[in-house]
């Protein structure tokens, strides 16, 4: 049981801001907005009152990122154009390539069942038990959702193939 601190808060953002922003990023697609996003959530985790591990506060971090996110996405406050020399920053800052991000956008568009369980997975290295205890859910269910992620993804890129 992990109760929240404010020595566990620190240790908690530490060592999740970054993939917070890059939720949030991927979603918002806005560097102002996403450090935004990625204090809002952890603002909404000092309010909480414990977890039951490390991978419980990871994966609410997880969901709450992705849920204020689009919440700001629906609000409307974010520009649908991104200033050119923020976007040559952005690329040129960023180890990964378009088709990464391309990916991830992919991934992010599933249904929130599926994308929580394949980003879970796929981008923070978690295993199924992991997913499984998590979620509340059992292992198999995690590798069901695992399955309709990668066909749903499979047909998306075979869609933008085409």
């Amino acid at each position: 049981m992990i109760f929240v601190t404010q020595e566990s808060v620190g240790g908690l953002f530490d060592s999740y801001a970054d993939m917070v922003y890059r939720i949030a990023f991927n979603i918002v697609k806005s560097r102002e907005e996403a450090e935004d996003v990625v204090m809002d959530t952890f603002t909404a985790l000092i309010r909480q009152d414990s977890f039951e591990s490390t991978e419980h506060a990871k994966a609410w971090l997880i969901r709450t990122a992705q849920n204020k996110s689009l919440n700001v996405v629906k609000s409307g406050r974010v520009k649908r154009s991104v200033p050119l020399d923020e976007l040559l920053e952005s690329v040129l800052s960023s180890p990964a390539s378009d088709s990464e991000y391309e990916l991830l956008d992919l991934v992010m568009r599933l249904p929130d069942k599926l994308k929580t369980t394949v980003y879970m997975f796929y981008y923070e290295d978690m295993t199924a038990a992991q997913i499984a205890q998590t979620l509340g859910i059992s292992e198999n269910t995690v590798y069901k959702r695992l399955e309709r992620g990668r066909s749903a993804l499979k047909i998306s890129l075979e869609e933008d193939a085409v």
